[in-house]
Protein backbone atom coordinates (compact mmCIF):
# COMPACT_ATOMS: atom_id res chain seq x y z
CA UNK A 1 0.00 0.00 0.00
CA UNK A 2 2.94 2.48 0.75
CA UNK A 3 4.53 2.09 -2.84
CA UNK A 4 0.67 2.73 -4.46
CA UNK A 5 1.05 5.76 -2.63
CA UNK A 6 4.53 6.77 -3.55
CA UNK A 7 3.86 5.62 -6.96
CA UNK A 8 0.86 8.29 -7.24
CA UNK A 9 2.46 11.20 -5.43
CA UNK A 10 5.51 10.78 -7.77
CA UNK A 11 3.33 10.34 -10.72
CA UNK A 12 1.49 13.68 -9.37
CA UNK A 13 5.29 15.47 -8.91
CA UNK A 14 6.26 14.82 -12.85
CA UNK A 15 3.40 16.71 -13.82
CA UNK A 16 2.89 19.49 -11.30
CA UNK A 17 6.79 20.10 -12.07
CA UNK A 18 6.40 20.22 -15.59
CA UNK A 19 2.67 21.99 -15.81
CA UNK A 20 2.87 24.10 -18.94
CA UNK A 21 4.28 21.18 -20.88
CA UNK A 22 1.69 19.01 -19.38
CA UNK A 23 -1.11 21.13 -20.27
CA UNK A 24 0.22 21.92 -23.65
CA UNK A 25 0.09 17.95 -23.96
CA UNK A 26 -3.45 17.79 -22.40
CA UNK A 27 -4.54 20.58 -24.77
CA UNK A 28 -3.34 18.81 -27.96
CA UNK A 29 -4.96 15.33 -27.11
CA UNK A 30 -8.08 17.01 -26.37
CA UNK A 31 -7.97 18.72 -29.92
CA UNK A 32 -7.31 15.59 -31.42
CA UNK A 33 -9.83 13.73 -29.39
CA UNK A 34 -12.45 15.67 -30.29
CA UNK A 35 -11.32 16.45 -34.04
CA UNK A 36 -11.25 12.72 -34.12
CA UNK A 37 -14.56 12.35 -32.81
CA UNK A 38 -15.94 14.59 -34.93
CA UNK A 39 -15.11 12.72 -38.09
CA UNK A 40 -15.65 9.57 -37.16
CA UNK A 41 -19.65 11.12 -36.25
CA UNK A 42 -19.84 12.58 -39.94
CA UNK A 43 -18.52 8.98 -41.40
CA UNK A 44 -20.94 7.31 -39.39
CA UNK A 45 -23.48 9.44 -40.16
CA UNK A 46 -22.76 8.92 -43.64
CA UNK A 47 -23.08 5.52 -43.87
CA UNK A 48 -26.25 5.72 -42.16
CA UNK A 49 -27.15 7.94 -44.53
CA UNK A 50 -26.94 5.69 -47.37
CA UNK A 51 -28.48 2.40 -45.56
CA UNK A 52 -31.44 4.60 -45.51
CA UNK A 53 -31.37 6.13 -49.00
CA UNK A 54 -31.21 2.42 -50.25
CA UNK A 55 -34.12 1.41 -48.10
CA UNK A 56 -36.04 4.08 -49.10
CA UNK A 57 -37.85 4.13 -52.71
CA UNK A 58 -35.39 4.55 -55.33
CA UNK A 59 -37.85 5.13 -58.26
CA UNK A 60 -41.08 6.36 -58.03
CA UNK A 61 -43.80 6.13 -60.62
CA UNK A 62 -46.34 8.66 -60.46
CA UNK A 63 -50.11 8.12 -61.65
CA UNK A 64 -52.46 10.96 -63.00
CA UNK A 65 -55.24 11.26 -60.42
CA UNK A 66 -58.09 9.91 -62.15
CA UNK A 67 -55.90 6.49 -63.17
CA UNK A 68 -57.89 3.62 -62.12
CA UNK A 69 -56.47 0.92 -59.52
CA UNK A 70 -56.57 -1.78 -61.77
CA UNK A 71 -54.24 0.17 -64.12
CA UNK A 72 -51.84 1.02 -61.69
CA UNK A 73 -51.96 -3.35 -60.86
CA UNK A 74 -51.19 -4.03 -64.69
CA UNK A 75 -48.74 -1.60 -64.53
CA UNK A 76 -47.35 -2.75 -61.31
CA UNK A 77 -47.18 -6.68 -63.09
CA UNK A 78 -45.47 -5.76 -66.05
CA UNK A 79 -42.35 -4.35 -64.83
CA UNK A 80 -42.05 -6.29 -61.40
CA UNK A 81 -39.45 -8.18 -62.28
CA UNK A 82 -38.09 -10.37 -59.03
CA UNK A 83 -33.97 -10.59 -60.41
CA UNK A 84 -34.04 -6.90 -60.32
CA UNK A 85 -36.95 -5.55 -58.12
CA UNK A 86 -36.65 -5.76 -54.22
CA UNK A 87 -39.74 -4.28 -53.61
CA UNK A 88 -42.76 -2.73 -55.20
CA UNK A 89 -45.48 -0.75 -53.11
CA UNK A 90 -48.56 0.74 -54.18
CA UNK A 91 -49.33 4.22 -51.95
CA UNK A 92 -53.07 5.12 -52.84
CA UNK A 93 -54.25 8.65 -53.02
CA UNK A 94 -55.36 8.11 -49.50
CA UNK A 95 -51.92 6.60 -48.10
CA UNK A 96 -50.38 9.56 -49.71
CA UNK A 97 -52.61 11.81 -47.36
CA UNK A 98 -51.85 10.46 -44.51
CA UNK A 99 -47.69 10.58 -45.00
CA UNK A 100 -48.44 14.21 -46.11
CA UNK A 101 -49.91 15.11 -42.77
CA UNK A 102 -47.49 13.37 -41.03
CA UNK A 103 -44.65 15.09 -42.99
CA UNK A 104 -46.16 18.11 -42.25
CA UNK A 105 -47.81 17.82 -38.96
CA UNK A 106 -45.97 21.23 -37.61
CA UNK A 107 -48.01 23.19 -40.66
CA UNK A 108 -51.51 23.15 -40.19
CA UNK A 109 -52.12 25.22 -42.37
CA UNK A 110 -50.79 23.22 -45.37
CA UNK A 111 -52.30 20.05 -43.75
CA UNK A 112 -55.95 22.00 -44.22
CA UNK A 113 -55.34 22.98 -48.44
CA UNK A 114 -54.75 19.33 -48.82
CA UNK A 115 -57.08 16.54 -49.62
CA UNK A 116 -56.66 12.85 -50.92
CA UNK A 117 -58.27 14.33 -54.09
CA UNK A 118 -55.52 16.56 -55.08
CA UNK A 119 -52.43 13.61 -54.43
CA UNK A 120 -51.55 11.32 -57.23
CA UNK A 121 -51.09 7.44 -56.47
CA UNK A 122 -48.28 6.18 -57.01
CA UNK A 123 -45.66 3.26 -57.42
CA UNK A 124 -42.49 3.15 -54.87
CA UNK A 125 -39.41 0.48 -56.35
CA UNK A 126 -36.67 -0.52 -54.69
CA UNK A 127 -33.86 -2.07 -56.46
CA UNK A 128 -32.09 -5.37 -55.27
CA UNK A 129 -28.59 -3.20 -56.02
CA UNK A 130 -28.13 0.56 -57.61
CA UNK A 131 -26.71 -1.41 -60.98
CA UNK A 132 -30.28 -2.84 -61.51
CA UNK A 133 -31.52 1.00 -61.36
CA UNK A 134 -31.02 1.02 -65.23
CA UNK A 135 -33.06 -2.40 -65.87
CA UNK A 136 -35.79 -1.22 -63.94
CA UNK A 137 -35.80 2.53 -65.62
CA UNK A 138 -35.68 1.09 -68.96
CA UNK A 139 -38.65 -1.22 -68.39
CA UNK A 140 -40.60 1.80 -66.70
CA UNK A 141 -39.64 3.90 -69.89
CA UNK A 142 -41.13 1.27 -72.39
CA UNK A 143 -44.29 0.66 -70.08
CA UNK A 144 -44.77 4.26 -69.98
CA UNK A 145 -45.01 4.66 -73.55
CA UNK A 146 -48.05 2.17 -73.50
CA UNK A 147 -49.97 3.50 -70.53
CA UNK A 148 -51.21 6.94 -71.10
CA UNK A 149 -52.25 7.01 -66.82
CA UNK A 150 -48.65 7.43 -66.11
CA UNK A 151 -47.90 11.14 -65.40
CA UNK A 152 -43.80 11.27 -63.87
CA UNK A 153 -41.29 9.14 -63.61
CA UNK A 154 -38.78 10.17 -60.44
CA UNK A 155 -35.44 8.02 -59.86
CA UNK A 156 -32.65 9.15 -57.34
CA UNK A 157 -29.56 7.12 -58.48
CA UNK A 158 -27.57 10.23 -58.87
CA UNK A 159 -28.61 11.33 -55.27
CA UNK A 160 -27.72 7.99 -53.79
CA UNK A 161 -24.40 7.85 -55.71
CA UNK A 162 -23.80 11.24 -55.16
CA UNK A 163 -24.36 10.26 -51.02
CA UNK A 164 -22.14 7.02 -51.45
CA UNK A 165 -19.42 8.92 -53.20
CA UNK A 166 -19.53 11.88 -50.32
CA UNK A 167 -19.42 9.19 -47.36
CA UNK A 168 -16.36 7.62 -49.18
CA UNK A 169 -14.36 10.44 -49.04
CA UNK A 170 -15.25 11.58 -45.38
CA UNK A 171 -13.97 8.12 -44.73
CA UNK A 172 -10.76 8.24 -46.34
CA UNK A 173 -10.27 11.90 -45.29
CA UNK A 174 -11.45 11.14 -41.25
CA UNK A 175 -8.62 8.38 -41.50
CA UNK A 176 -5.66 10.31 -43.08
CA UNK A 177 -6.46 13.31 -41.10
CA UNK A 178 -7.15 10.73 -37.43
CA UNK A 179 -3.89 8.92 -38.37
CA UNK A 180 -2.09 12.17 -38.42
CA UNK A 181 -3.33 14.13 -35.59
CA UNK A 182 -3.18 11.05 -33.59
CA UNK A 183 0.89 10.57 -34.43
CA UNK A 184 1.72 14.29 -33.46
CA UNK A 185 -0.36 13.58 -29.96
CA UNK A 186 1.39 9.97 -29.67
CA UNK A 187 4.59 11.96 -30.25
CA UNK A 188 4.05 14.68 -28.17
CA UNK A 189 3.38 12.52 -24.82
CA UNK A 190 6.05 10.21 -26.01
CA UNK A 191 7.73 14.09 -25.34
CA UNK A 192 6.80 14.80 -22.82
CA UNK A 193 7.37 11.57 -20.96
CA UNK A 194 10.91 11.78 -21.90
CA UNK A 195 11.41 15.24 -21.15
CA UNK A 196 10.48 13.82 -17.51
CA UNK A 197 12.67 11.05 -17.41
CA UNK A 198 15.61 13.15 -19.10
CA UNK A 199 15.07 15.86 -15.90
CA UNK A 200 14.75 13.00 -13.11
CA UNK A 201 18.09 11.47 -14.44
CA UNK A 202 19.83 11.98 -10.93
CA UNK A 203 17.02 10.86 -8.80
CA UNK A 204 16.09 7.31 -10.97
CA UNK A 205 20.07 6.82 -10.62
CA UNK A 206 19.67 6.85 -6.83
CA UNK A 207 16.51 4.76 -6.48
CA UNK A 208 19.13 1.98 -8.97
CA UNK A 209 21.54 2.41 -6.27
CA UNK A 210 19.11 1.61 -3.18
CA UNK A 211 17.40 -1.35 -5.16
CA UNK A 212 14.45 -0.29 -7.00
CA UNK A 213 13.16 -2.37 -9.29
CA UNK A 214 12.90 -1.17 -12.77
CA UNK A 215 8.84 -1.98 -12.45
CA UNK A 216 8.64 0.98 -9.57
CA UNK A 217 10.30 3.08 -11.21
CA UNK A 218 8.59 3.02 -14.51
CA UNK A 219 5.28 2.85 -13.46
CA UNK A 220 4.94 6.55 -12.48
CA UNK A 221 5.72 7.95 -15.25
CA UNK A 222 3.26 5.30 -17.27
CA UNK A 223 0.61 6.53 -14.78
CA UNK A 224 1.43 10.43 -16.08
CA UNK A 225 0.57 9.03 -19.70
CA UNK A 226 -2.22 7.43 -18.49
CA UNK A 227 -3.53 10.79 -17.10
CA UNK A 228 -2.70 12.69 -20.02
CA UNK A 229 -5.11 10.70 -21.84
CA UNK A 230 -7.77 10.80 -19.41
CA UNK A 231 -7.73 14.25 -18.90
CA UNK A 232 -7.73 14.99 -23.06
CA UNK A 233 -10.44 12.51 -23.32
CA UNK A 234 -12.67 13.75 -20.72
CA UNK A 235 -12.48 17.46 -21.74
CA UNK A 236 -13.13 16.57 -25.71
CA UNK A 237 -16.28 14.67 -24.57
CA UNK A 238 -17.62 17.99 -22.49
CA UNK A 239 -16.58 19.79 -25.82
CA UNK A 240 -18.74 17.31 -27.80
CA UNK A 241 -21.86 16.91 -25.70
CA UNK A 242 -22.44 20.10 -23.71
CA UNK A 243 -22.42 22.50 -26.85
CA UNK A 244 -24.53 19.88 -28.95
CA UNK A 245 -27.28 19.65 -26.65
CA UNK A 246 -27.74 23.32 -25.43
CA UNK A 247 -27.78 24.23 -29.18
CA UNK A 248 -30.62 21.12 -29.35
CA UNK A 249 -31.96 22.79 -26.35
CA UNK A 250 -32.54 26.15 -27.22
CA UNK A 251 -33.50 25.73 -30.48
CA UNK A 252 -36.56 24.08 -29.20
CA UNK A 253 -39.61 24.69 -31.79
CA UNK A 254 -37.32 26.53 -34.85
CA UNK A 255 -37.47 25.36 -38.03
CA UNK A 256 -33.56 24.27 -37.31
CA UNK A 257 -34.78 21.91 -34.58
CA UNK A 258 -37.49 20.62 -36.83
CA UNK A 259 -35.06 19.53 -39.55
CA UNK A 260 -32.43 18.29 -36.80
CA UNK A 261 -34.77 16.05 -34.83
CA UNK A 262 -36.55 14.39 -38.25
CA UNK A 263 -33.00 13.81 -39.87
CA UNK A 264 -31.96 11.71 -36.19
CA UNK A 265 -35.29 9.95 -36.57
CA UNK A 266 -34.48 8.93 -40.33
CA UNK A 267 -30.97 7.68 -39.43
CA UNK A 268 -31.81 5.65 -36.12
CA UNK A 269 -29.74 8.50 -33.84
CA UNK A 270 -32.88 9.67 -31.99
CA UNK A 271 -30.94 9.58 -28.74
CA UNK A 272 -29.33 12.77 -30.18
CA UNK A 273 -32.18 15.02 -30.43
CA UNK A 274 -32.55 15.15 -26.37
CA UNK A 275 -30.19 14.72 -23.33
CA UNK A 276 -29.97 11.05 -23.18
CA UNK A 277 -28.34 10.01 -19.90
CA UNK A 278 -27.37 6.16 -21.31
CA UNK A 279 -25.57 7.67 -24.33
CA UNK A 280 -23.83 10.44 -22.63
CA UNK A 281 -22.16 8.26 -19.77
CA UNK A 282 -21.03 5.31 -23.05
CA UNK A 283 -19.70 8.16 -24.78
CA UNK A 284 -18.03 9.67 -21.52
CA UNK A 285 -16.65 6.63 -21.08
CA UNK A 286 -15.61 5.59 -24.35
CA UNK A 287 -13.65 8.75 -24.41
CA UNK A 288 -12.10 8.07 -21.47
CA UNK A 289 -11.05 4.67 -21.75
CA UNK A 290 -9.06 5.46 -25.28
CA UNK A 291 -7.54 8.51 -23.62
CA UNK A 292 -6.09 6.51 -20.42
CA UNK A 293 -5.06 3.72 -23.15
CA UNK A 294 -3.32 6.11 -25.88
CA UNK A 295 -1.69 8.34 -23.36
CA UNK A 296 -0.32 4.65 -21.36
CA UNK A 297 1.00 3.05 -24.31
CA UNK A 298 2.59 6.08 -25.53
CA UNK A 299 4.55 6.77 -22.21
CA UNK A 300 5.14 2.91 -22.45
CA UNK A 301 6.87 3.27 -25.80
CA UNK A 302 8.69 6.44 -24.21
CA UNK A 303 9.65 4.63 -20.77
CA UNK A 304 11.16 1.51 -23.34
CA UNK A 305 13.20 3.64 -24.73
CA UNK A 306 15.11 6.41 -22.37
CA UNK A 307 14.75 4.20 -19.37
CA UNK A 308 16.67 1.16 -21.12
CA UNK A 309 19.18 3.83 -22.05
CA UNK A 310 19.73 5.30 -18.52
CA UNK A 311 19.92 1.81 -16.82
CA UNK A 312 22.85 0.49 -18.34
Amino acid sequence: MENIRRIFKTTRMNIVRNRWLSLSTIFVISIVFTISASFIALAIIGQKTVAFYEKKAQVIVFFKKEAPEEEIFKFQERINDSKVVESIDYISKEEALEIYKEDFENDPDLVETITADTLPPSLNIRAKTIGDLENIIKAINLEKEKNAYVDEVFYFKDVLENIKTLSQVINIGAAVLITGLAAISFSLIMVTISFNILSHKNEIEIMHLVGSSDRYIRVPFILEGAFYGLAGGLISATLILLPWYLSMYYSRGTDFHYWISQMLADLSLGFLRSFDLQFTVIFILLHIVLGVTFGAVGSYFAVLKYLSLKSK
